[in-house]
């Protein structure tokens, strides 16, 4: 059973290090990005409070979302988290009103 911290047998750890951050830099932008989004639409606050909120969460969700993908011992399982998690705030901001 693979940890955390240590590589796969079998697999370079350059080559896991590199699949991680191919997944974690687009994927965790936009689920950061998304969030924020979301967020801003969501809350019943002026347009100005959502937006500055809707940053704040963002800019709180990037580095958590980026730290957590070296945390998730197999990539097949971050791709599971991540991307179901990315189409349901896309959905919930297209419900809100976004027009990307």
């Amino acid at each position: 059973m693979a940890s955390a911290g240590k590589p796969q047998p079998g697999r370079p750890r350059r080559y896991d290090i590199a699949q991680r951050l191919v997944v974690a830099l687009p994927l965790g932008y936009a689920l950061s990005a998304l969030g924020g989004v979301c967020l801003a639409f969501w809350l019943p606050l002026s347009r100005a409070d959502n937006a500055m909120a809707g940053i704040l969460l963002g800019l709180i969700l990037w580095p958590v979302i980026f730290m957590a993908s070296f945390a998730v011992a197999p990539i097949g399982r971050l791709l599971a988290l991540l991307i179901p998690a990315t189409c349901l705030l896309i959905a919930l901001a297209l419900l809100g009103g976004w027009r990307p």
